[in-house]
């Protein structure tokens, strides 16, 4: 029995040396590795990373650990709630537009008039005329097309927008 297990280990053995040396014989050689990538070799100006804004002074970064001979940083004040903007909106007054009664027969001659008196820097006519359109649009008095009734709507606000600012 001993005979035995000896002679399957020696052919144990015999057998592994010989599978070693097939393997040895039959190598596999990869086409691959002979590839040459010219890309590896080309310069590539994302790879060099260089932020400018890390280079931006910013003495908040420093707020934990001030330093005494730098400029003060001010606090942002808190923005204020929407519904008071809106009744400061409110309470502003719009200024006072003399009503004035023009009798034009289409609404052409009033955007015509309305540019015109804009032309002169004549502003409270302007709005004046633009006013008067508006409200005899809307009274049912004048035939305008949409168009036409958004384009004097527009000459409104700018207007008012020119005797707020002048």
């Amino acid at each position: 029995m001993t005979l035995i297990r000896s002679l399957t280990g020696i052919a144990a053995i015999l057998l592994g040396l010989y599978t070693s040396a097939l393997s040895a014989i039959y190598t596999i050689d990869n086409p691959a590795d002979k590839i040459d990538n010219p890309a590896n070799k080309i310069y590539n100006p994302a790879t060099d990373i260089k932020n400018p804004a890390s280079t931006i002074y910013n003495p908040a970064s420093r707020m934990d650990n001030s330093n005494p001979l730098s400029s003060p940083t001010l606090p942002i004040p808190a923005p204020q709630p929407v519904e008071q903007v809106k009744e400061q909106l409110k309470l502003q007054p719009r200024l006072a537009i003399p009503h004035k009664n023009y009798h034009f027969k289409t609404v052409r001659v009033y955007i015509s008039e309305a540019k015109k008196a804009f032309n002169q820097d004549d502003y409270v006519k302007f709005l004046s005329i633009t006013e008067d359109a508006l409200r005899r649009i809307n009274s049912g008095t004048l035939k305008a097309s949409e168009k036409a009734k958004q384009k004097l709507e527009k000459y409104k606000v700018f207007g008012y927008g020119l005797l707020e600012k002048g």
